[in-house]
């Protein structure tokens, strides 16, 4: 027994033992130029598992794990010095004093990603894993939380900017412009939307005062860059909601990238209201490849096809709605079917041709494709309750009156089919720079000049034909004076147009660098004395060459339109300021600044084909060009805390635009209807603040809040108001008397345009549990203030009621099963895995009931009543992520 003891007691002791073999350590001292010792050395490896600092004597003692290759980078403001180590089981390694490497007397360039200055409009956002997060829409929904982009629909990928709609943004992939169905009039019926997110390298975005080289919409660019592969990889996404896998690879001058994706929503749709059997079934595969035909030409093609189909066969609905004081239940029965398909095709190719190093020529060629077919029958029979609102009352909540029966029957069978084939050239030219020297002062000049060219057909063919019937009395009603029926909402109409158009435009940019010669850099420290107490000591070092730097951009865009004989001339400009501030990390000099940034331009919208399409279903050729101007001024400020590698940034913008020639419509769902005729004015205005950087060190967090009012006015809008022998007010079928006796004009000026939303407030942020590090949280939460709304018909003016806030938090909880384990500690199977999470997601975990629009019906005595459509209730998803 004794000796079994004596084991056990001895298992720990030979465990450590063989731990503590395992450990090796390296100790030294740091010290300057001069050979004496300073503090505030980082001591950092290069794969980030080794971080510290020396000691107040600077002094330095780090384990680390034998038998390991190490790069040990020893940084000092602006001095460095890097030592390679590799270390035996317990070995105890002194370098004694460690004198690092001086970066003074050489010319030091600001460190960053991009060409910001050349177009300071379009911020580049930090990378960070989309699919951890609870976003099935990817990229387009990430937008909603991170920058000034709103969604009230988490059924879509679609968003609106700034008072705008989702007709107003524009997308490229790759330099190639994307478009989504024209048919779509609900969230669930929309699918997968283009951009496929595990193949995003680079997301840019800008909310508005975006230069010249980009298109002709109103509202916002979306910028995305697609990866240029240099190693073969893939990915595999798997959960309740669908699939999707990437494959990459490189060899010698040929380069290929493509992506498949896989939802059927069902899961998700059984959360709304409306009860039944919905099958959709959503797929697309898309690839892009580059074959580099010599050093400086490049080919590349890309090409992307999808299919959404939803298919529904509703049974029953019941919405709870009303106040406290009258509660009211509107329940219906179902008969018939929807089918909707959208199937898209989009080719594209382009050639890359560095002539030298200053002159780039880009050629491109696109052809997208769209066949989409609506088809529905859907009867629905109503009941309209009053419940028991007293709660002392035995039957509480139950129905104690029926207000109203009726039925309705919806008919539609729309067909549309389109082609978009462009052919188009940009070019850049960069020109040598140029220096001043004035009195011990260095100017720098750098100055480029880029244009482009483009030609675009378009051929639509589409069928119109839908109606609504409603019987709220009992009988069927409404029927004219020779009792025929009288259908609402009846659009039967037939469209062939073929048009183009031709655009350009030309822009140059202009760099100055303000140099200065021995600029002081002051750098602070804290650090801890010998007896503890936090201490804070200021450093001076001086860097030969920095810059301030002021960029300016000017351009202007022209373009003829052949459906309406429309010629147009947008000039824009933008200006930004960036200061000498810096500081020193890994061997470069960051900045640690506040820019200042100011755009302004004219921007045309030319009509496409839905614009052309008005509120009955005719075409009006002759509807021109939405014209607005942007004045957009921001700040970006860059700071540190809490010794992360990558600064924090705060954005603030402040924007005003002023539209004219507005083409109003109403919205329903995601479905826009036109108006199409020319005759509002608008105007927008607020601020947007965004604040991100790594809260929770490796892992990038955003916040968001926005301030917007957007109203309009539309000419010719004027109504009046009857009032009968008593004075009162009449409204058909609530007052007795309908014989008018007077009138008043009302002219109802400004109103609320559909997108109004006073704030809005975004947050994603990902935390990691203490201790359980490959844990994490992922936290997404979205508020928008209440929209306008209004009944439906033609009257604009109507629409200033207000529905519910928007109110959304999803969440996340991922558990990474490769988080900080090296290749060579995993089992064979593992070792070619650089990532395998499993995550369990959580949408709308507080359950929040958001409208997202209103169905209106009547009672029997005519009495209008708008019953809220409820979006998606709390849903649990599971979620499998491999990468290689």
């Amino acid at each position: 027994m004794q000796k079994i003891l004596r084991l056990f007691l001895l298992i720990p002791v030979l465990w450590c033992s063989a731990l503590w073999g395992q450990i090796a350590t390296v100790k030294g001292y740091v010290v300057d130029d001069a050979g004496e010792r300073i503090t505030g050395v980082t001591i950092q490896s290069t794969d980030k598992t080794v971080q510290t600092k020396v000691d107040f004597n600077g002094n330095f003692k780090i384990e680390l794990e034998s038998n390991r290759d190490y790069q040990l980078v020893f940084s000092f403001v602006t001095s460095r010095r890097t030592v390679n180590l590799h270390l035996l089981n317990g070995e105890v390694r002194d370098l004694g004093a460690v004198k690092i490497e001086s970066l003074l007397g050489k010319e030091v360039d600001v460190y960053g990603k991009g060409s910001v200055e050349s177009d300071p409009t379009i911020v580049t956002l930090p990378p960070f894993d989309i699919s951890s997060f609870a976003l099935p829409n990817g990229v387009t929904q990430a937008l909603a939380y991170i920058t000034p982009a709103v969604s009230n629909n988490e059924l879509t990928a679609n968003y609106n900017v700034r008072g705008g709609n989702y007709d107003e943004n524009l997308i490229y992939v790759n330099g190639f412009e994307v478009y989504r169905p024209f048919l779509t009039r609900a969230g669930q019926q929309e699918g997968l939307n283009f951009i496929n997110s595990a193949l995003v390298d680079d997301i840019r975005f800008s909310a508005g005062g975006f230069d010249a080289r980009y298109g002709d919409r109103l509202s916002s660019v979306l910028d995305i860059r697609y990866r240029d592969p240099d190693s073969t990889r893939a990915s595999l996404v798997a959960g309740l909601l669908g699939a999707e896998a990437h494959v990459e690879a490189r060899k010698n001058r040929f380069a290929f990238l493509g992506g498949a994706r896989f939802r059927s929503n069902g899961y998700l749709l059984n959360t709304l209201p409306t009860k039944g059997e919905y099958n959709p079934v959503f797929w697309d595969a898309q690839f892009l490849t580059h074959y580099n035909i010599t050093e400086n030409l490049r080919w590349n093609v890309m090409g992307h096809f999808s299919s959404n189909k939803f298919s529904f066969v509703p049974q029953t609905r019941e919405t709870s709605f009303g106040t406290f004081n009258q509660a009211l239940s509107f329940k219906v029965y179902f008969d018939g079917r929807e089918v909707t398909l959208f199937r898209t095709v989009t080719g594209a190719t382009s050639l890359e041709y560095d002539v030298s190093k200053s002159l780039r020529l880009n050629f491109y060629a696109s052809v997208f494709n769209t066949d989409e077919s609506e088809n529905f029958d859907v009867l629905g029979q109503y009941y309209i309750n009053e419940l028991e609102t007293d709660p002392a009352k035995e039957n509480f909540g139950d129905s104690v009156n029926t207000l109203g029966v009726g039925s309705f029957l919806n008919h539609s069978r729309n067909r549309l089919k389109a082609t978009i084939v462009s052919v188009y050239h940009t070019g850049e030219k960069k020109f040598k720079r140029k220096e001043f020297a004035k009195s011990g002062k260095l100017r720098q000049l750098e100055s480029s000049l880029d244009w482009g060219a483009k030609f675009q057909k378009e051929f639509f063919n589409d069928i119109l034909s839908e109606w609504e019937m409603v019987d709220s009395a009992g009988y069927i009603s409404p029927q004219n004076a020779n009792g025929d029926l009288e259908l609402k909402n009846v659009i039967k109409q037939r469209h062939n147009l073929q048009t183009y158009r031709v655009t350009g435009f030309a822009g140059y940019s202009l760099r100055w660098n303000f140099v200065k010669d021995k600029h002081i850099v002051h750098l602070k420290d804290v650090y801890r004395n010998e007896s503890g107490k936090k201490e804070r000591r200021k450093y001076i070092d001086t860097l030969e060459r920095v810059p301030a730097r002021l960029a300016f951009n000017i351009g202007v865009r022209s373009g003829y339109t052949g459906v309406n004989n429309e010629f147009w001339v947008t000039p824009r400009a933008s200006l930004v300021y960036t200061p000498r501030m810096y500081f020193y990390r890994n061997g470069k000099v960051y900045r640690r600044n506040v820019k200042f940034r100011l755009a302004s331009g004219l921007y045309y919208q030319p009509p496409l084909y839905r614009d052309l399409r008005a509120y009955d279903g005719q075409l009006n050729t002759s509807v021109l060009a939405q014209k607005s101007v942007h004045v957009v001024a921001g700040t970006d400020v860059f700071f540190n805390m809490w010794n992360r590698e990558s600064p924090f940034k705060f954005s603030a913008e402040v924007y005003y635009k002023y539209l004219w020639d507005v083409n109003p419509y109403k919205i329903s769902d995601v479905r826009l209807r036109y108006f199409a005729n020319n005759d509002a004015v608008a105007y927008a205005y607020g601020a947007d603040l965004n604040l991100n950087g790594q809260f929770i060190k490796g892992i990038e967090s955003f916040f968001k809040l926005g301030f917007l009012r957007t109203m309009e006015d539309i000419k010719n809008d004027e109504y009046y108001v009857y009032f009968n022998q008593a004075g009162d007010t009449i409204y058909p079928g609530y007052t007795f008397d309908d014989v008018a006796v007077d009138s008043t004009r009302n002219a109802p000026g400004y109103i609320p345009r559909p997108s109004d939303q006073m704030i809005t407030f975004g947050v994603l942020f990902q935390d990691r549990m203490p201790k359980i590090e490959q844990l994490s949280v992922q936290l997404s939460g979205l508020f928008g203030s209440r929209l306008p709304y209004g009944p439906p018909g033609e009257h604009r003016y109507q629409d200033t009621l207000r529905q519910k806030a928007y109110m959304r938090v999803d969440i996340g909880v991922s558990y990474d099963f490769l988080y900080k384990k090296p290749k060579e500690s995993r089992k064979k199977f593992w070792k070619n895995f650089s990532d395998v999470k499993l995550s369990l997601e959580v949408f709308n975990i507080l359950g929040i009931n958001n409208v997202l629009s209103q169905t209106w019906v009547q009672d029997v005595e005519g009495r209008n009543y708008a019953i809220p459509n409820y979006l998606t209730q709390r849903l649990f998803n599971l979620k499998l992520i491999l990468r290689l």
